[in-house]
């Protein structure tokens, strides 16, 4: 479970900057910055749910 603590501290991270991208930004989110950013955070967040989902499996295959 540890790789998923530090992959939520990574994806809050990242969200932070993006949100004081966009604000420094003016709220352009069509800005090359920003929707850079916001694609790596939406890797981010797919990794985790493919690893969550993973470790769940892996869980269940392991209690029964």
């Amino acid at each position: 479970m540890a790789i998923l603590a530090e992959m939520e501290w990574e994806i809050e991270v990242v969200r932070e900057r993006l949100h004081q991208l966009v604000e420094r930004k003016l709220g352009d989110l069509t800005d090359v910055e920003v929707t850079e950013l916001s694609g790596y955070l939406d890797q981010l967040i797919v990794k985790y749910e493919m690893t969550n989902t993973r470790q769940k499996k892996t869980d269940k295959l392991a209690s029964v």
